[in-house]
């Protein structure tokens, strides 16, 4: 890719990530992140031929800096499989909170979650999750522990997580105790 062209790319993930972190997604239209960008709405467009797209973006660069965290804090703690299992579960309800609108946004984009799902970015957030809970999981067969790591994916997706907070009543914390309730194996 051109110099030029990234440059334009970058400007763009950068403005688009701050305008969404200063008002909702929603209220963010690509008039308004081309605007903002001092780029022209044709040049937005060539690079990201939707919102959805857009936002896609946006996120691998904050899911692809969690992969990154968690995999460090792996390779230095030493507490035990549970304690890991849960904080890197923690950590990420607490990505996924910080950036509801925006997950939420993608998630109801028709083509964009076939992208994600297939990207080699989701992959490594299956192999974390596989990581922390191939140690509490007991005996199990990789595809079974591969099938565990997506589901705790699946069940933080934005409908199911913002019903439990928003429909239920819990906390994060709680959402946490009761998914470690159902994947440690006692």
């Amino acid at each position: 890719m051109r110099k030029d062209a990234q440059q334009n790319r970058d400007k763009i993930l950068a403005t688009a990530a701050k305008l969404f972190h200063d008002q909702s997604v929603a209220a963010v239209s690509m008039k308004d992140i081309a605007a903002a960008a001092k780029i022209g709405i044709g040049t937005l467009y060539r690079n990201y031929p939707n919102k959805s797209e857009l936002c896609l973006a946006v996120s691998f660069n904050f899911i692809h800096q969690f992969v990154t965290d968690g995999q460090v804090y792996l390779s230095e703690t030493t507490v035990s499989p549970i304690e890991q299992f849960q904080h890197v579960l923690q950590r990420y309800l607490d990505f996924r909170e910080q950036r509801l609108q925006l997950l939420a946004f993608i998630e109801s984009g028709p083509t964009v979650m076939a992208t994600y799902y297939q990207s080699e970015l989701y992959q490594q957030l299956v192999v974390l999750f596989m990581q922390v809970l191939a140690p509490i999981s007991g005996e199990i067969e990789t595809g079974e522990l591969e099938f565990r790591a997506d589901m705790v994916i699946a069940m933080l997706k934005s409908n199911s997580y913002a019903y439990q907070r928003q429909q239920q009543g819990l906390s994060p914390q709680q959402i946490a105790e009761n998914i470690s309730n159902l994947m440690i194996r006692a």
